[in-house]
């Protein structure tokens, strides 16, 4: 796992969001130890004058903490130095606490909740796209062969009410901290589109490759990853460059120019990067992403199906293009080149929507292959822990054994 600046950041702000959990937990107690004990008599005294002036200094005191928390270390100091004073109010307990929701990953329950722009909301529990299937596919892609089992496929794209699974467990509640449970979030905004968008024809003087559309699904994926794993919050500047390299490490439409010829060699692609470059698992997952994408591709309604899709598009140059500005000088060039390829699939996108529910219905078609992949290694794994007794082989046998 790549270790950076800004996992620090992001260390401090889930040590905030473990603080703020335990501030909570101290005043439901009536702990005197907590220097915020005064908030839950204030607030129901809101009528007294003086309530009111010590309710204003307590959470002028969280106020502070909280910058503490979200303040980022600077680059060539110890990270324990700058939390140094709030980590010494944490009891034993606490700090142990903190150190196994560390280690075993589950501090990002913490988290504000985010709903990625693409769920929607209020949509149907299923969206078919199988009564698509007889779409003809792009120009340069070949009718695949019917195998057994691939009958119009059926996924549910955004449950209602609920939240699709991030990838973590949530803490047990035998934790001295569990965090605030929080009411289901609307979704984000749909990033903002362009007023007008630039005809192909303005962009190039030769008519546009029948594989551009591959290049789609690929850039999609690493938009979905490197958004979800910043959990939708990229409004600290000093993010973006890290945020741009992590997209062109895992779209290489964007950072290696490749050319792809299916939507399944475009999705692959994406995944090895993925585990090439030794980031993090996707928090929604390797199969969440790839239905992140055909979310995206389906767009909101089939009257605007390419709506999603110039959305993503659009937001990610700009992100690219804010990036570029806080690169060092020899890497604007590739950040600046992949800033105007987004900006060409745009062009493409908003011209070929007819193309979007062929690439939407065989993302969903490797989406599927994916998970029947997994299950399969699921069982083969099974299997031999059961032969091997454990989770590890045996040791082996030497097949020669010297007697004296």
């Amino acid at each position: 796992m790549q270790f950076c600046c800004s996992c620090l950041w992001v260390w401090s702000r889930l040590f905030f969001f473990f603080l703020a959990a335990v501030v909570v937990t101290r005043v439901g107690a009536g702990d005197q130890r907590c220097d915020y004990s005064d908030i839950g008599a204030s607030l129901g005294q809101r009528g007294d004058p003086a309530s009111r002036t010590r309710l204003k200094e307590a959470l002028l005191r969280l106020r502070e903490l909280r910058e503490l928390g979200d303040a980022e270390p600077q680059l060539g100091h110890d990270l324990e130095d700058q939390d140094d004073g709030l980590w010494e109010r944490l009891s034993a307990a606490e700090k142990a606490a903190f150190q196994r929701l560390l280690s075993s990953g589950e501090i990002g329950a913490f988290l504000p909740p985010w709903r990625p722009w693409w769920w929607g909301w209020g949509r149907g529990l299923v969206q078919e796209l199988g009564g698509a299937e007889g779409a003809q596919p792009p120009a340069a892609q070949k009718p695949e062969k019917k195998t057994p089992g691939s009958a119009p496929i059926h996924q549910p794209l955004i449950p209602q009410g609920a939240s699709p699974p991030m990838g973590t467990q949530q803490p047990q509640e035998s934790s001295c901290m569990a965090p605030t449970q929080q009411p289901e979030e609307m979704p984000s905004p749909v990033p903002a589109v362009p007023a007008s968008v630039p005809p192909l024809s303005s962009l190039t003087c030769s008519p546009a490759s029948p594989l551009v559309c591959f290049q789609l699904p690929n850039v999609l994926y690493a938009y979905v990853f490197a958004l979800t794993l910043y959990n939708g919050d990229l409004s600290e500047d000093e993010l973006l460059p890290e945020f741009s390299d992590m997209v062109l490490d895992v779209a290489g439409a964007l950072g290696a120019k490749q050319v792809f010829h299916s939507t399944a060699e475009a999705l692959q692609a994406s995944l090895q990067a993925v585990t090439a470059s030794r980031y993090p698992e996707c928090p929604l997952g390797n199969a969440g992403a790839m239905m992140a994408v055909a979310q995206i591709l389906m767009g909101e309604n089939q009257a605007m199906q390419k709506g999603y899709s110039l959305a993503a598009l659009s937001h990610l140059a700009r992100l690219l293009g804010k990036a570029k500005k806080l690169m060092p000088t020899e890497e604007r060039l590739r950040v600046y080149g992949a800033k105007k390829k987004c900006e060409f699939l745009l062009s493409w996108v908003n011209e070929n929507q007819e193309s979007l529910t062929v690439l939407a219905l065989e993302v969903q078609r490797e989406y599927k292959t994916h998970l029947e992949a997994v299950k399969e290694v699921d069982v083969v794994t099974k299997e031999l822990q059961k032969m091997w007794g454990g989770k590890l082989p045996p040791a082996k046998k030497p097949l020669i054994e010297e007697l004296d």
